[in-house]
Formats: C-alpha cells, structure tokens, sequence
C-alpha cells in the first residue's frame, strides 16, 4: 500500500505502483523509498511520462517458452490475457503474455492482481514486471478514456473494479 503521503485516487495509485515495481527496479533503486516518491512525483507532474508498451513487448518476444508469471520454462507456454476482456480492454499485443499450462489453469479470465494476491496469496511486492508493467499502463488507459482518473481507489486490487 501506498504511504499516506500518497493521494487515494486511481492515478496515485497508478504512478505510484509505477515508480515502485517497474522504474525503481529497473535503476538499481528497489526499496528505495525516497526514489520512488521522487519518481512518483515526477509521473505526477507530467514531467517523466510512463514508457509505451514497447519495453514490455519486447521482452516477451525475447521469452516465448517463459511463463511471465511464474518464470518457468515451458515449450508448451500458451497465451493469456493479463486483464480480462470483460472489462474492456481494446484487444492487443499489449495485454497478452505467455503463461505456462498450470498458470493459465488457474488464472483463467481473472484480473491479475486479484488473482495474484488473492487466489495464491502473494505479496504485491512480487508482482511479476512484465504483466505488472502492462496492467498498470491498461488500467491507466482505461481510466483516462472514462474520465476516471481522478476517481477515489484505495489499493491496487481496486484499480479494475
């Protein structure tokens, strides 16, 4: 969760998650909280922009036998969405990823941060990048084309309700 300095609106929650799992990481910051409030900031002000879907893409096109949840190998790896259709996304490369048999199995058609924390019950902390980086940027566009942004959310799993 947030710290309380962060505001509970969806675009907080958004930008902040960004910073934290997928900035932070990437430049050697994890745990850094000070970085991650600055980067918070700065996605916030406008002055750093969210990256296009191209860093994620590319890395699934360099894994195709890799499941993006759990990171096994796996020559039978299928494609899955990582947010339902259900919940209107535009269909696109930018929300499928390769996922192996027992992942696709259990997460099905869910949201995958309610099934991640919620049906295997682990930690936000260890939301894998890649599907991480994509539902964040989703959720985002969702939100901005339904003049939600602004619109109270009190945690990630509240984010695609």
């Amino acid at each position: 969760m947030p710290p309380a300095s962060i505001p509970r609106c969806v675009e907080d929650i958004i930008f902040y998650y960004y910073a934290k799992l997928v900035i932070a990481p990437s430049a050697g910051f994890r745990g850094n909280y000070g970085f991650i409030i600055d980067t918070y900031k700065h996605l916030k002000s406008g002055e750093v922009q969210m990256s296009d879907y191209e860093r994620e893409l590319l890395h699934i096109a360099n894994m195709p036998n890799t499941c993006a949840f759990c990171g096994s190998k796996d020559a039978n790896c299928q494609t899955t969405h990582v947010v339902p259709r259900s919940l209107g996304v535009k269909p696109g490369m930018h929300n499928i990823v390769y996922a192996c048999e027992e992942c696709c199995a259990s997460k099905k058609e869910k949201d995958f941060v309610k099934w991640w924390c919620g049906d295997l019950k682990k930690p936000r902390d260890k939301l894998p990048r890649v599907p991480l980086g994509l539902y964040l940027k989703i959720a985002y566009e969702l939100h901005k084309i339904n003049f939600s942004l602004n619109k109270s959310c009190h945690g990630l799993e509240k984010l695609l309700v």
